[in-house]
């Protein structure tokens, strides 16, 4: 989260400003340039991705919108709006979705592979428990009921 706060991912505009090879347009949507923002928060992929991910916990109604202008200031707002029995949790959920997004964008851009919102991305009772370990323990709170194998 360090790089995307200090804009240091290796998107299509770093790479450009280096001159280094990079896609005219954003591998998942294939609309807009590629920055962080656009790919975390603007993108339409990763619109209908906040949305089906949050709606697993019942927090749709936290997805970004329009009006968000980066992924930090979407974030702010959301935890800001958060109760603090919910709060852990969703950042954790946050930092999951962000590392989802970024690895299904390198699966396109590496692998050539299709972006695939419609994947269910519910969390085996395995993967709570690493993520729990990794330090996301909100995550069992906000998955307990809703996110179940």
């Amino acid at each position: 989260m360090w790089l995307v706060a200090h804009n240091k991912c290796w998107t299509a505009d770093r790479l450009a400003k280096r001159g280094l090879p990079h896609p005219d347009r954003c591998p998942m949507c294939d609309q807009e340039s590629e920055t962080i923002n656009h790919l975390l928060i603007g993108c339409s992929f990763a619109t209908e991705f906040w949305h089906r991910f949050l709606s697993q916990v019942g927090l749709q109604a936290l997805s970004p919108r329009l009006s968000d202008s980066s992924f930090y200031d979407w974030w702010e707002r959301i935890t800001i709006d958060c109760s603090v029995l919910v709060l852990q949790g969703i950042n954790s959920l946050i930092i999951l979705g962000a590392w989802t997004i970024w690895t299904q964008r390198n699966n396109c851009v590496f692998d050539g592979a299709a972006p695939d919102v419609a994947r269910p991305l519910i969390l085996s009772s395995e993967e709570r428990k690493l993520w729990s370990m990794a330090g996301a323990r909100g995550i069992s709170f906000l998955t307990a009921s809703t996110l179940v194998e």
